[in-house]
């Protein structure tokens, strides 16, 4: 193996080595005679000339995958070794044979690239881990002795399609390594692209976290000041300075790990705005807001000797830390990061105001009160942060809203649930395998009837599961859901990494109704049996019976029964595919109840639709018969110009010339009284002296002895609303089959 002082020797072309890893295609210039035979190898023709084609070829996904790790580093700044070996033998499986080395001022970074040819794969790089452990001492000393002691190292793990095992994980964190996988990769890259090089500050924060940044300057000027019960200091500070230090806590999967992390995804088209701002001689008065991390140390602040006697606030001098990741941006991360590509970033200074080790709920606490009316903030990333700012809170019902959003988040971010990146968290993007909002599981959670129920600080509703302590409720109900969803997987793999479209499990119908259910089968066994409710997932034999009829249902619905079921949207159609798989249980295991369910189906299954439609069509036939006999015994044969309102009979004529020209069957054309509604004919009947004249003794509403001929007549309306309903979609219920059927016996009575 080459040394890497040889490789150094070699003075790789940074921009040439850019310029490959952007390339998707491996391109051959070949004779024309042999284009059939590289097209047989799965070749296309990019371009030809007389006697000459340019065949492609997409790369392979392991050369791919590993050209956006040599891109990202690439355009963050750092100089690339690539393709270096890694000798670690043939032994060692799903491992790459080329790993690459980044440098820039500071750092050097020693990546070895790991790729899958199986998505999500869990790792198991134990292995692997040890045999770098035993060679990075050597290695160390090399790269010591080519680029000087006076460089930050620093192994990096570029995992591509493995989800890291909590083993491999804690292995990672003992020996202070590193790891970017697919989240991570994600996530820098798209900070990259709205950073450009300065989103390298915040790799080397997460790199480098409480290391010290050589040559930073850390004296400035600075007020000290009191607000809101906080020590705070005010000063002014070149961007450049404060890039170094700082921090942003994005709420994304690459940075889970980290707490608190509240903070927006950085906008490129925002950014962009910002820097040609500055550009042309632009500038923020309002400060940056930061909270400092100096491990409950406090910051030394010399005081000048010109002092107010008057005044509350301090002037003197203030020393930084000149350490990575000391100083978390809580608003202002735009203003800051707009700096980072102008020329002003080193010669204009921004306000700032700082806060010093503020605890992670005050951060997020803060950062929502400044942030309460902007828009940008989206309904999901507070509903992630809520797990966090309401876990400790003294009202009962916010520890609830809080343990709803952890246990959500938990089955998305923990490797060991089925749900693992299924979970839309913080701002990360739907996508075809994320689809699951957070909504949905704290939804379930909230009417499960696992928790207390609370008025103020009271019990309203005894929970049935309710340990009475966030962390055991925590622990109890995702070891509960993990069983149950891993169960429903194994029965039913397919089924169960499906797309969103054709998935049978993981959508936001199916989860919500997976959640309940779990809940009701937990009610019933807890009644009749003496379980433990502090470990529930213990008992999860008893469990498996009612999934399994869950699942067989499921697996062996037809086409049609699956769209009905699944395109059931909003409150309604939750609690519609929750109740469906109540009455796959109960159709097993008659001799079980569930709360509700009866008046449900009574409601649901359009017991009532056939008969009700029925009845409303022969109802429509005897009013047109009937005010059209009145009408023209009153009026004659002009009974439709003086018995009918001009605009019942514009609307009867509008629809009427529709109906005639898209009659393609050549049927006789319709007569604008067949074109008129219920709600027309009570128009009809309300209309001049027609109620007095004609129909108070036919349509007065038989159950109204008192009020005015509008209330009398309400019927007509109602039973309007109902007809309009789509019987192929909605279900009608008892109480309107009732309705229907009273009107129908008291007018053919």
């Amino acid at each position: 193996m080459e040394t890497f002082k040889n490789l150094l020797d070699l003075n790789l072309d940074q921009k040439k080595l850019l310029t490959q890893a952007k390339q998707k295609f491996l391109r051959k210039s070949v004779q024309k005679k042999e284009i059939s035979n590289y097209e047989q190898h799965g070749y296309i023709v990019a371009s030809k000339t007389k006697n000459k084609a340019i065949m492609k070829i997409l790369k392979p996904e392991v050369e791919l995958a590993y050209n956006e790790f040599l891109q990202l580093f690439c355009e963050m700044g750092f100089d690339i070794i690539p393709n270096i070996p890694h000798s670690f033998g043939d032994d060692v499986r799903d491992i790459s044979d080329f790993s690459f080395i980044s440098a820039d001022c500071e750092s050097i970074l020693i990546c070895y690239y790991l790729f899958s040819n199986n998505k999500n794969e869990i790792s198991n790089f134990k292995k692997l881990i040890n045999e770098i452990k035993v060679k990075y001492n050597n290695l160390l000393n090399e790269l010591k002795s080519i680029f000087g002691n006076n460089k930050k190292y620093k192994v990096i793990l570029c995992t591509k399609n493995f989800a890291i095992s909590n083993e491999d994980l804690s292995l990672i964190q003992s020996l202070k390594f590193y790891f970017i996988n697919d989240e991570r990769l994600e996530y820098y890259s798209n900070l990259n692209k709205h950073l450009g090089k300065a989103s390298k500050f915040q790799l080397l924060g997460n790199l480098f976290s409480g290391q010290r940044i050589e040559n930073l300057d850390e004296v400035i000027p600075a007020i000290q000041g009191r607000m809101g019960g906080y020590v705070y200091y005010s000063f002014s500070i070149e961007p450049v300075k404060l890039l170094k230090i700082s921090y942003i806590l994005h709420r994304t999967d690459a940075n889970k790990n980290d707490m608190p992390t509240y903070q927006r995804l950085i906008k490129k088209s925002r950014l962009k705005q910002i820097e040609t701002f500055i550009n042309k001689g632009g500038f923020f008065p309002n400060s940056v807001i930061i909270s400092i991390d100096t491990n409950k140390k406090g910051l030394t602040f010399d005081l000048s000797s010109l002092q107010d006697r008057n005044s509350i606030s301090k002037i003197g001098l203030l020393h930084l830390p000149q350490r990575y990741k000391s100083a978390y941006i809580i608003d202002g991360q735009h203003r800051l990061y707009g700096y980072s590509n102008t020329e002003y970033k080193e010669t204009n200074t921004i306000p700032v105001v700082a806060f010093l080790d503020l605890a992670k709920n005050e951060q997020v606490k803060l950062f929502m009160e400044i942030n309460e009316n902007q828009k940008s903030v989206s309904k999901n990333l507070r509903t992630t942060l809520n797990s966090d700012l309401l876990w400790d809170s003294k009202n009962p019902t916010d520890r609830n809203t809080a343990l709803f959003s952890k246990i959500a988040q938990e089955l998305g971010e923990n490797t060991d649930s089925p749900l693992f990146n299924r979970i839309i968290i913080g701002e990360n993007n739907k996508t075809d395998k994320c689809c699951i909002t957070l909504d949905t599981i704290r939804d379930a959670l909230d009417k499960s009837g696992f928790f207390n129920k609370y008025l103020g600080t009271d019990i309203d509703q005894k929970g049935f599961l309710d340990l009475n302590n966030n962390e055991r409720n925590l622990k109890n109900i995702f070891a509960l859901l993990v069983n149950v969803f891993n169960y429903i997987r194994k029965n039913d793999k397919n089924g169960w990494n499906e797309p969103e479209e054709i998935n049978k499990w993981v959508f936001n119908l199916s989860i919500y109704a997976i959640i309940r259910i779990a809940a009701d089968i937990t009610s019933i066994l807890l009644k009749a049996n003496l379980y433990n409710k502090n470990n529930i997932s213990d008992y999860f034999e008893d469990f498996q019976p009612y999934f399994d009829v869950i699942i067989e249902s499921i697996k062996n619905l037809s086409d049609e029964q699956r769209k009905d079921l699944k395109t059931s949207y909003g409150g309604g159609g939750r609690i519609k595919y929750w109740r469906t798989l109540q009455g796959y249980i109960l159709d097993k295991f008659p001799e079980i109840t569930f709360n509700g369910y009866k008046e449900w189906e009574l409601n649901n299954t359009k017991k009532f639709n056939a008969e009700t439609f029925t009845l409303i069509g022969d109802i429509e036939t005897k009013l047109k018969a009937e005010i059209k006999e009145k009408l023209s015994s009153f009026y004659g044969n002009n009974w439709k110009t003086k018995g009918v309102p001009m605009a019942v009979m514009e609307n009867a004529r509008n629809l009427k010339t529709k109906k005639d020209y898209e009659n393609v069957d050549n049927e006789p054309e319709v007569d604008e009284w067949d074109c008129m509604y219920l709600s027309d004919y009570r128009k009809i009947i309300l209309y001049k002296s027609h109620w007095q004249d004609l129909f108070v003794s036919m349509y007065s509403d038989p159950t109204m002895t008192k009020g005015n001929k509008d209330q009398k007549t309400e019927w007509l309306d109602k039973l309007n609303k109902i007809r309009n309903k789509n019987d192929h979609i909605y279900s009608v219920k008892e109480e309107e089959y009732k309705f229907v059927k009273r009107i129908y016996d008291w007018l053919f009575k």
